[in-house]
């Protein structure tokens, strides 16, 4: 599961580095999901990857904190 981790983690960031910074503001829909999809990935690495047996999830507050954050500030 480390290697899949890594190869989403890869895929954010080539993501996030092909993204002009001019686009970032007309982007932010995206941006505020990839952040908290990319949050719930952290999670679930934190968790030692229990997606076979046990769901991790955020709580609504912590998106709504993701997606605030990101929003304001793409």
């Amino acid at each position: 599961m480390q290697y899949q981790f890594d190869r989403a983690s890869a895929c954010y960031d080539r993501a996030l580095a092909a993204l002009p910074a001019s686009a970032r503001r007309s982007q932010r829909p995206g941006l505020v999901m990839a952040a908290i999809y990319r949050t719930l990935l952290d999670e679930i690495r934190r968790a030692h990857f229990p997606v076979l047996h046990a769901r991790v999830a955020l709580t609504p507050l912590r998106k709504l904190w993701l997606a605030s954050k990101t929003w304001l500030f793409p």
